[in-house]
């Protein structure tokens, strides 16, 4: 597990070291003059960094050798749903494409059983996309696809 920690936080450090200067492309509209488009990727990059750094360092002071698991049934069902969600989006929309990835997702990542915890997981998977949809595509006017849903939201 080790080595697969270590060889994760550097990959972590240099795609996020990348991303951090592709953001600088990003163009800016004519009314932005602070931060722009680039100021919250940037951000997110930075954190990624320190955390590929936290990662690294105390993998460094680990002394055990657990063995890792690189792929498993669910890193394979996560990544088809991630896959299937950027195809999706389009058709469906955002509202309707970020439920069914958040209620996929909360289910392969749950760690009780699914009777204790179904209730919880409906309601976070309706909520969060729509506060998202309500904080960045009508507040923020984010535009973000509407699928088919198109003739209800306008």
């Amino acid at each position: 597990m080790k080595k697969l920690n270590l060889a994760f936080s550097v990959l972590l450090i240099l795609v996020s070291t990348c991303l951090f200067f592709y953001a600088n492309t990003f163009k800016t509209l004519a009314n932005q003059k602070d931060i722009g488009p680039a100021g919250f990727p940037k951000a997110v990059c930075v954190g990624l960094i320190l955390c590929g750094i936290a990662l690294f360092v105390t993998e460094l002071r680990r002394d055990n050798q657990e063995p890792a698991q690189l792929f498993n049934r669910k890193l394979f069902l996560s990544l088809a749903a991630i896959v299937a969600f950027f195809f999706l989006l389009s058709p469906l929309g955002f509202i309707l494409d970020s439920i069914l990835i958040c209620l996929i997702m909360m289910f392969l990542l749950l760690n009780e059983p699914v009777q204790k915890a179904w209730p919880i997981i409906v309601v976070v998977s309706i909520a969060a996309p729509l506060a998202l949809y309500g904080i960045f595509g009508i507040f923020l006017k984010v535009p973000l696809p509407d699928g088919i849903l198109a003739p209800l939201l306008g």
